[in-house]
């Protein structure tokens, strides 16, 4: 199946963005023109009003999935995605550490594969927060390919495109925080979709403060999460469902 001229798809979650959401919207825009079919933020409910921002943008094809009693990164995505009618959707945080531009690369892809990720580590690709971050999260990403033995390099992307009935058949688990994706992936390739990893240049948030990047005990804790996941993972545990 060819999708060229196929409509896209974003869907950013949002806590606490007001700085950045607005940037981040006129950017998508600016980058996919006339293929862009919808922007969804799903929000959670942010005390900064972030979705209020969204709304006065007066962008007619942005819309805001406000949710009162739920949170987290996974679950967002999952709302997302499922709420998304695009022949391609994409996610990406919205606080402009992944150029929104860089969408472009990934749904060019989607000619020929399934799934485009956006990569680090592959040749072109860079991490360029500071260098304790950027060391952490490449040894879990080796400790990740080693685990679960696939011939994969950026395990904790975040950032991709995917055709949607790959998404229909292989949903995104609710469960977690960013590990979310190495199931995710893991369960792809098991079930033969074409994915490629596309290089990127990934750096510090624009705005604000990052929920994980400007903290080392956190970002610690949330490893042993992740590290334990990809675990159940490799031993069949992970979350099958939406």
């Amino acid at each position: 199946m060819v999708l060229t001229n196929a409509s896209v798809s974003v869907v950013l979650p949002s806590y606490n963005e007001r700085e950045s959401i607005g940037e981040a919207v006129s950017r998508i825009v600016g980058a996919l023109g006339d293929t862009l079919k919808e922007i969804i933020i799903v929000d959670d409910n942010s005390p900064d009003r972030t979705w209020e921002v969204v709304e006065s943008l007066g962008e007619p094809r942005c819309r805001v999935i406000r949710r009162m009693d739920k949170r987290g990164l996974a679950s967002a995505l999952a709302d997302g995605t499922r709420a998304a009618i695009g022949d391609i959707i994409v996610w990406l945080d919205c606080d402009l550490g992944i150029p929104p531009e860089d969408i472009l690369k990934l749904v060019e892809k989607l000619d020929t594969y399934d799934v485009a990720v956006g990569s680090r580590y592959v040749p072109g690709g860079m991490d360029t927060r500071p260098a304790w971050r950027a060391f952490l999260s490449l040894v879990f990403n080796c400790y990740t390919r080693i685990v679960l033995w696939k011939r994969f390099w950026d395990w904790t992307s975040g950032f991709a495109a995917a055709r949607r009935n790959v998404l229909e058949r292989i949903p995104l688990s609710e469960q977690g925080f960013g590990e979310y994706f190495v199931e995710w992936v893991y369960r792809c390739l098991r079930s033969g979709v074409r994915i490629i990893e596309v290089p990127y240049r990934y750096g510090l948030r624009k705005n604000g403060t990052s929920k994980t990047d400007g903290n080392l005990w956190v970002f610690l804790r949330l490893s042993v999460r992740y590290a334990l996941r990809v675990l159940a993972v490799r031993m069949g545990g992970g979350s099958h469902h939406a």
